[in-house]
């Protein structure tokens, strides 16, 4: 079947702004990212990456996990695993399989030259803009957009606003971190942190049902 062209993403890029030289610049010196995540200031459950080397290409193992819970009932479960694979400063492939509260979703990216193919629940073959990355938040570089859904393949459409600096306290009493804060609006609304030069260290975001989920980084 012949390849579908994915349709463009509005961004206010007029350019690469936050584009790198390697995606190692967002890697921490742990090789680890943990967010404590919370819906509406409550305990929802826990979003980690994991990275490390595999004959010199990058790998980022991800992992996300959400509990809403009534007493002992679990209202709401969301259960996400995926892995990143760059080789020589680009994106090589990406596999997201993703359990949404009992639905089914997945993501599978491959790189044809230069071309990225991908396909998913929403996605089938598609060749997004040259330029996308999965929108795993955890790179700098996607905010050049567009941004491709981890959970389904489908493009996400926004525009980004560069919105200074402000702190962020830890987990559990950390200490406090001064960050540039980025707002992306359009489908998908959020708000991201990243420490100079390109580390991702908090998130805020509306969920389907009105509620603020934010994040709060645990270890890095």
């Amino acid at each position: 079947m012949a390849d579908q062209q994915a349709p463009g993403a509005v961004s206010s890029s007029t350019g690469p702004r936050f584009a790198l030289p390697s995606p190692r610049i967002g890697v921490p010196t742990t090789g680890r990212l943990e967010f404590l995540v919370f819906r509406n200031g409550k305990p929802l459950g826990r979003h980690e990456i994991r990275f490390s080397d595999r004959n010199g290409d990058l790998l980022a193992d991800i992992s996300v996990d959400y509990v809403v819970k009534l007493g002992p009932v679990n209202l709401f479960r969301y259960k996400l695993r995926g892995r990143e694979t760059w080789s020589d400063g680009r994106l090589a492939s990406a596999h997201v399989q993703t359990d949404n509260n009992g639905k089914q979703e997945y993501l599978s990216a491959i790189r044809e030259g230069e071309a990225l193919i991908v396909e998913g629940r929403r996605a089938r073959r598609a060749r997004p803009p040259r330029g996308s990355l999965i929108a795993t938040h955890w790179n700098i570089a996607q905010l050049d957009g567009p941004m491709i859904n981890p959970q389904d393949g489908s493009l996400m459409r926004f525009s980004v606003k560069t919105m200074g600096l402000s702190t962020l306290m830890g987990a559990k009493g950390g200490a406090a971190r001064t960050a540039k804060r980025y707002g992306l609006s359009g489908q998908n609304p959020m708000e991201l942190w990243y420490e100079d030069p390109g580390l991702w260290v908090g998130l805020r975001a509306k969920a389907f049902d009105g509620s603020i989920i934010s994040y709060t980084l645990a270890s890095s």
